[in-house]
């Protein structure tokens, strides 16, 4: 009798351990592609900054150099334009605020651009434009890059430059 008893529960148990086991596989797959996605998104960076540098080596001009804080603040504004499905230059001010406060900087620009897939797609969008194309050809030191893909997989780049 106490087996006829414990077959139910027993399955019971097994189904709820596998309805758990296939839960967290899905929960560890999405953040596996997230991290890839980040990834992706991180390489993508790299790759703008060194079509920014090599356009900038081939007419004298010293490479733009990676920093930190403007890449958080371009990472941040990348995400938020991904989010809203838009370009733009909301909260310019605040981001401008703090990267004065931060890094003390002597200039300060921002470009943003959307909808390329490549590093060289970016480059040439930017130099067709002549406001990006003069932020990307003066005489800043410093870059921080973003590049953030939206829901709808539509890339947004954000550029903020500065002269220390």
């Amino acid at each position: 009798m106490k087996t006829t008893y414990l077959k139910p529960w027993f399955a019971l148990v097994c189904f709820t351990m596998i309805i758990c086991s296939a839960s967290c596989s899905s929960s560890d797959d999405s953040e596996s592609q997230v991290e890839q996605e980040q990834q992706v998104d991180a390489t993508l960076s790299t790759q703008v900054l060194n079509a920014l540098n090599d356009h900038r080596s081939s007419i004298e001009k010293s490479a733009l150099i990676t920093n930190d804080y403007a890449t958080t603040l371009a990472n941040k504004h990348s995400l938020y334009m991904a989010a809203e499905g838009k370009l733009s230059y909301d909260n310019l001010e605040e981001r401008a605020s703090l990267l004065i406060k931060a890094e003390n900087p002597s200039k300060i620009a921002e470009s943003v651009a959307s909808k390329y897939k490549t590093a060289d797609e970016v480059l040439e969008a930017m130099l067709n434009h002549s406001g990006n194309k003069n932020n990307i050809e003066a005489d800043f030191t410093h870059i921080g890059i973003g590049a953030n893909k939206s829901d709808a997989g539509v890339y947004y780049y954000s550029f903020i430059f500065l002269k220390k």
